[in-house]
């Protein structure tokens, strides 16, 4: 009686294996029809993929030495290249031989002065840099197996049973970029006219009577190091003012980057989150329950190869900003000596504030959007309830979806307000380290 039973259970088992085969057969048929379809450049550049939607940041950080990559523009991920003989290469080459130079010139003046807390500010400052632009050229290499699948991923997910979200990716990562650019714009203008203002303060109170503050020895006095060994000309001018516009970049676009990737990967979890929660109070047969499970895997599966490659990049990220929120905490609470540089420390301290707050924000959607199916499985009536169900329910509550560091901590809300904390910490601790020259007058300006 057991063994007929047991004959009986195990066909069935049999019968539902081989029209799961088939149907994923068939679906797999149709993707890559859809594939196939969107394969030409033209059309491509009309579906709301992420290589689409970042191409042009990606481009744009070409020019300031990240992600050298070949056929950049090219609508086709496929055909994205590492090479070392291309211009993207080539502009990184220069900047970390150039970066080299700078770092070790301020390095070599800081053991001439002595290190202390307020001055190592610029020493990290280039050093982190570089060591970004060092995993922008690791990632870059690796780029195009991570959005080759991804590509394949959102073209699977821009047809039904999916829904569209209301605002494209494009248009959202066109609106983070706007807004973030603007705000390194004005920090970075307002850090040179703190410079400036106090260059032409130390000209007006310390130089002999009608010595004019000119550009020309503003930017000597700035760029000692660079116009020390070339001869003072517009045209190195001009490209001093970007190689170390290129510093100021680096440090914004390793944030910029990793919300735009924290915003592409959330869009595709809402999705599903969506299609699942569409199903609550339905009857869903084993074999979609299936299919949804397999569409998790890979998106799980994709987060996991983003997370492995983009580790280096968030591990920096959030060390570089908790060390300049300190610092930048620690000049407020100094004595400054002008009212503009009270206003360049507030704006650059809120804006430092601001930026880490959307790095943790953005990835912490990432999060929320995958515990989204459980309230639907939840809701599965129990006459419903079969083993694909719970197998699905398992690889929900199991698996922790969301960016990290090296594992170390995950970008989410919680570690958010951990990271504040440990800030108020730290912060603290300077300001009692500090006391002695926060009571001290302002040092003599024409020192």
């Amino acid at each position: 009686m057991f063994s007929i039973s047991a004959r009986k259970f195990f066909r069935r088992d049999a019968n539902i294996l081989r029209r799961l085969k088939a149907r994923r057969q068939t679906q797999r048929k149709r993707w890559a029809t859809r594939v196939r379809f969107a394969k030409g450049d033209r059309d491509l550049e009309h579906l709301d993929t992420f290589h689409r939607a970042i191409r042009p940041y990606l481009c744009l950080a070409q020019v300031f030495g990240l992600m050298p990559l070949a056929n950049i523009r090219s609508s086709d991920p496929q055909v994205l290249q590492f090479r070392v003989c291309s211009a993207g290469f080539f502009c990184t080459a220069l900047f970390l031989l150039l970066g080299s130079f700078k770092t070790w010139h301020v390095a070599m003046s800081l053991f001439e002065v002595g290190f202390t807390a307020k001055n190592m500010v610029v020493l990290i400052f280039f050093t982190s840099n570089m060591i970004t632009c060092l995993n922008f050229v690791s990632f870059a290499r690796r780029w195009t197996r991570i959005i080759v699948p991804w590509t394949c991923l959102d073209i699977m997910m821009l047809f039904p049973p999916y829904v569209q979200s209301k605002y494209t990716l494009r248009y959202k990562l066109r609106i983070l970029g706007f807004c973030l650019g603007c705000l390194a714009l004005v920090e970075h203008c307002l850090f040179y006219a703190s410079r400036y203002y106090n260059y032409r303060m130390h000209i007006l109170h310390c130089r002999p009577i009608g010595t004019q503050a000119s550009f020309d020895s503003f930017m000597h006095t700035e760029f000692g190091d660079i116009f020390g060994v070339v001869h003072f000309k517009i045209f190195y001018v001009l490209f001093t003012l970007i190689f170390t516009g290129c510093f100021n970049f680096i440090w914004n676009f390793m944030d910029l980057f990793i919300m735009m990737i924290s915003l592409g990967l959330a869009q595709r979890f809402q999705q599903f989150g969506a299609r699942v929660s569409a199903l609550m109070g339905r009857y869903v047969p084993d074999a979609l329950w299936s299919d949804i499970r397999q569409d998790h895997i890979r998106l799980c599966e994709l987060i996991e190869l983003v997370d492995n490659n983009l580790a280096n990049i968030i591990l920096v990220s959030c060390l570089n900003n908790m060390y300049f929120i300190c610092n930048q905490l620690l000049s407020i609470f100094t004595k400054l000596r002008y009212p503009i540089n009270y206003i360049y420390f507030w704006y650059s301290l809120l804006f430092l504030l601001g930026r880490t707050t959307s790095v943790f924000l953005c990835a912490s959607r990432i999060h929320d959007a995958s515990l989204l199916p459980l309230q639907a499985v939840h809701m599965v009536p129990s006459e419903y309830w079969t083993e694909e169900v719970q197998r699905f329910m398992q690889q929900l509550s199991s698996e922790f979806v969301g960016l990290s560091g090296h594992r170390l901590f995950y970008l989410t809300r919680r570690s958010f307000f951990g990271l504040m904390a440990t800030l108020i910490t730290y912060e603290f601790m300077l300001l009692q380290l500090d006391a002695k020259n926060r009571k001290m007058a302002l040092p003599d300006l024409c020192a």
